[in-house]
């Protein structure tokens, strides 16, 4: 016979009195392994071609066209080019003279063990952000045995090419520091640590816009917090690139590309979101 299980304890996080603190009730969780699978089969439905590990080295305007070159596919032609490379961005819009002043970093995220997993789940622990400087956040147990942390912009800066996959064990004890001060007892030893990117223009905002001088040209920039938007920019970009406007013009105003901190040689960053 299996026992039934424990019942779930309360995770108290530790945090001072003076602490304001939000709680939004209908917050949850994008999988992102289903989110991002879901996209790519519904793109084959609808007659996309998806050329997995096929750099583009370069495009070119060619007349009323875009000319795409590709390490290993050949070239392409388009009329309408979506440029969403996030940390190569600056890579590809060399070809038509421009650079975005972004910021690239390798960040980390860690799942941690627990003695008490049930503590974690998503149904009683939610999806947390500690504001402040720095910044950390988390999420509850899903898809690990344990819960996920990391510090929101602690990381060093990178290019794309030059990143290293290893973690860093400074940014990792500033999150393991933090854990124990606000998840004592709660949170025990790193499963692993993953490392990711960010790119960020320097307001941290998004970009959805055409090139200027190149209107066959569109360009979007998540801001490294775009995976939770990316069917409406994907709408949007539709409706731009098909329909030569979209419904959410209003909206996207504050994102053009020639915005005025965009066109600073060396502008000053917040990335404090």
């Amino acid at each position: 016979m299996i026992p039934p299980p424990a019942p779930a304890r309360n995770v108290r996080p530790q945090v001072a009195d003076d602490t304001t603190t939000i709680f939004q009730a209908d917050g949850g969780l994008a999988d992102p392994n289903r989110a991002n699978a879901a996209h790519q089969r519904l793109a084959r439905e609808n007659g996309a071609t998806l050329l997995d590990r096929t750099p583009v080295t370069g495009l070119r305007e060619t007349g009323r066209e875009i000319e795409i070159r590709t390490e290993s596919a050949g070239v392409f032609r388009a009329a309408q080019v979506v440029l969403a490379a996030d940390a190569w961005t600056n890579e590809l819009l060399a070809s038509f003279d421009r650079r975005l002043p972004l910021t690239i970093t390798r960040e980390q995220v860690t799942y941690y063990g627990c003695p008490h997993p049930e503590d974690f789940a998503p149904d009683r622990f939610p999806v947390w952000i500690w504001m402040d400087q720095p910044s950390f956040y988390g999420f509850p147990t899903y898809g690990e045995p344990g819960p996920k942390a990391a510090e929101d912009v602690g990381g060093q800066p990178t290019t794309a090419r030059e990143r290293s996959f290893e973690p860093d064990r400074v940014a990792a004890a500033r999150l393991d520091a933090f854990m124990a001060a606000h998840l004592p007892g709660s949170v025990g030893p790193e499963l692993y640590t993953k490392t990711c990117l960010y790119t960020m223009p320097p307001d941290r905002d998004f970009v959805i816009d055409r090139l200027p001088d190149h209107p066959a040209v569109l360009v979007a920039l998540g801001a490294a917090h775009g995976f939770k938007f990316a069917s409406v920019i994907g709408r949007i970009l539709a409706e731009l690139a098909v329909d030569g406007t979209t419904p959410s013009s209003g909206e996207i105003e504050r994102f053009r590309i020639d915005r005025t901190l965009l066109l600073e040689d060396h502008p000053a960053t917040s990335f404090m979101l």
